[in-house]
């Protein structure tokens, strides 16, 4: 379920952890239904049924090319990364506050197999829900850094990855440059006056599909998302502990 809908639902509950009890456990949209829809002729029809199925899937950075590929457009890929980015920043906000969501497998962002067309995780090798881990929120995908990886390094931009493909590096050493890099421009875009009650993404799913047109390998655009994703929880629990909304990172 996606957590905004979850987290409508625990206004006047002392504790996350009981919202498990609180929903009919369902299953989430196959991600082969959303591949479906898109070839229909209505954009807004697929992300409405999206919203209304209460799925958000924790997708890597080649999957939106791959989405593309299969008729996906823009504007539902865009609506695909910011409910998941939406979903991250609650999570990180239950993370700051010493609340999760335990076991509810369906309140987390869905793990996905874009090539097999697989959604969840009774299908696709994840860590199993609520399960603790340390140094990051619960439901954060297992092939995202712990936040703040590669924030001490250099700075990188998407269009310096962009050129160093062009000019032939190879793929395993720019992986590497951006698992070592703090990734610029991507956090924090919305500005401060944007009216807004959580952050925009910086790396929309559009730009990432768009990337993987641009012949960027599968393997650059996974580790574009994973550090864009790390760099975005670390900057979300700095942001809800300056605001005093919690004692500290690690619960």
């Amino acid at each position: 379920m996606n957590l905004r809908q979850v987290a409508a639902g625990l206004v006047f509950l002392p504790a996350l952890a009981s919202c498990a009890a609180l929903y009919t456990p369902r299953n989430p949209m196959p991600i082969t239904e959303v591949i479906e829809l898109c070839k229909g002729p209505s954009t807004a029809q697929v992300i409405d049924r999206i919203k209304a199925s209460g799925t958000t899937y924790a997708l890597r950075g080649s999957d939106f090319g791959k989405l593309k590929a299969l008729g996906c457009p823009d504007p539902v890929l865009d609506f695909l990364q910011q409910s998941f980015v939406d979903d991250m920043d609650l999570l990180t906000r239950y993370w700051v506050q010493g609340e999760n969501l335990g076991g509810c497998g369906f309140c987390y962002p869905q793990p996905v197999d874009v090539d097999r067309k697989l959604t969840g995780y009774a299908d696709v090798k994840a860590t199993p829900p609520g399960q603790y881990v340390y140094g990051r929120p619960q439901g954060t995908p297992d092939w995202v850094p712990a936040p703040g990886a590669g924030s001490t390094g250099p700075s990188l931009s998407v269009d310096q990855v962009v050129e160093m493909v062009k000019t032939g590096v190879p793929e395993e050493e720019i992986v590497k440059r951006i698992q070592s890099s703090r990734l610029t421009h991507v956090i924090g875009v919305g500005g401060i006056t944007t009216i807004r009650t959580r952050p925009v993404s910086g790396l929309g799913g559009s730009e990432l599909a768009h990337l993987r047109d641009q012949k960027v390998p599968d393997s650059v655009l996974d580790a574009l998302q994973a550090q864009f994703l790390s760099a975005f929880i670390e900057a979300e629990r700095l942001r809800y502990q300056n605001l005093g909304q919690g004692p500290g990172s690690m619960h």
